[in-house]
């Protein structure tokens, strides 16, 4: 069987994705990162990968579960105090504002692991599997895509999209406002700017306390005790990324001088962890042979199909000539793929790409539907032509990559 031949064949290719994403969420334990149902989940995958790839294996890290979210506490509680304390003495109040964003910065913004020594450890593991190629190996393409599933956004969950992220908003923008107002204050009364405040400096204050209920709200932004199903953030990544390689096996269809592989992470919803470990582990792997992370994230809204060119909150450059590529391969089978730019968290794309790999993600995701982190995001609320439509894409992106004839 050609490379036109997998192509046809996507539909089944979906069929096969939606029937084990439905199998999975249905018989296993949720997935949160680290935990014994996320253990069983990449057992059952490494067992389907097995029968499709050269080599599959494990390997564990360490990681710190509530490093995505676990600073949201000590930021809200900080906020908190350095409006109390603006009435008093604005150097105080500007040390807490300090202290509350530090960490919704390097941890929040940016999923660095500066703070990470804060936080209980924990241990998963990356998946990873190979189907060699015919000839000399000459480039590594991996399909990447998280096995965990996040904790449910409470806030998104019960009242919404809208009341979501203007709690986030308004939090952001409330911390900035009492920042400048501090600053104000301080240069009004110079020295340690001690004093109480009085006149215009108290209406100045007291308007801040419109800012405490999206403060406070933040204490609800996420509920660690429940998992969501997770079955296109990312089921849906994990899935199609085995499909591709089971199509490939199946037909017989080995590349040239292309070796194909399987990534399937773990710690994504909590900061980026796992790819981070993989790029910890690997960092010298990819010097005599050039490598590709192609990351599969929330596969669900076909006019939302796109590559990035920005990750990470838009702060993060990703492989624009690899992201083109695709998005031409895409076209080239009647897909319509987008270009675009996440400006709201981010894939393990912006890991990869952070340490100096060639990366870029494909999601079909926009806005904050009413399914992202909720008990909503099931496996009969997946899009089987937009999954068909993805594993063809990616079987002509990697036909074109080694050169094949199709």
């Amino acid at each position: 069987m050609s490379w036109t031949e997998i192509k046809k064949s996507a539909e089944d290719g979906a069929e096969f994705v939606l029937a084990e994403a439905a199998n999975i969420t249905e018989n296993y334990p949720k997935r949160a990162a680290g935990s014994e149902g996320e253990k069983q989940v990449r057992e059952h995958l490494a067992s389907l990968l097995s029968q499709c790839a050269d080599d599959v294996r494990a390997e564990s890290f360490s990681f710190a579960p509530d490093a995505a979210t676990g600073w949201i506490y000590l930021t809200v509680v900080c906020a908190l105090l350095a409006f109390v304390a603006y009435f008093f003495v604005a150097f105080v109040s500007v040390v807490l504002i300090i202290l509350a964003l530090v960490p919704f910065v390097l941890q929040g913004v940016l999923c660095l692991r500066s703070l990470d020594g804060m936080y209980k450890t924990s241990v998963s593991e990356n998946l990873v599997a190979t189907a060699k190629c015919k000839g000399e190996v000459k480039r590594r393409i991996y399909l990447c895509a998280h096995v965990d599933a996040a904790p449910e956004f409470r806030l998104h969950a019960k009242l919404g999209g809208k009341f979501f992220a203007a709690a986030m908003a308004g939090s952001v923008v409330g911390v900035l406002y009492m920042l400048a107002a501090n600053i104000a204050r301080w240069v009004w009364l110079g020295s340690m700017g001690a004093a109480l405040a009085a006149d215009a400096y108290l209406i100045v204050g007291l308007v801040g306390l419109i800012f405490i209920p999206f403060w406070v709200s933040c204490f609800f932004f996420v509920d660690k005790r429940k998992t969501v199903d997770g079955a296109n953030d990312d089921l849906s990544g994990c899935l199609t990324a085995v499909a591709v390689l089971k199509a490939m096996r199946e037909s017989g269809t080995v590349c040239e001088n292309t070796e194909v592989g399987v990534l399937l992470t773990s710690a994504e919803e909590c900061g980026l962890r796992g790819a981070y470990a993989w790029c910890d582990a690997h960092a010298a792997d990819d010097k005599d042979v050039p490598a590709l992370y192609l990351v599969l994230d929330t596969l669900r809204e076909s006019d939302k199909l796109a590559v990035t060119s920005r990750e990470l909150n838009g702060l993060q450059k990703t492989d624009a000539e690899e992201a083109a590529a695709f998005a031409e391969a895409a076209q080239a089978v009647g897909v319509n793929c987008k270009k675009s730019a996440c400006m709201f968290g981010a894939t393990d794309a912006a890991a990869f790409a952070r340490r100096g790999a060639r990366a870029f993600s494909v999601t079909a995701l926009g806005g904050l539907p009413e399914y992202y982190h909720t008990d909503k995001d099931t496996a009969d609320n997946m899009n089987a032509p937009l999954i068909a439509d993805c594993i063809k894409a990616v079987a002509e992106f990697i036909r074109r990559a080694d050169n094949a004839e199709d």
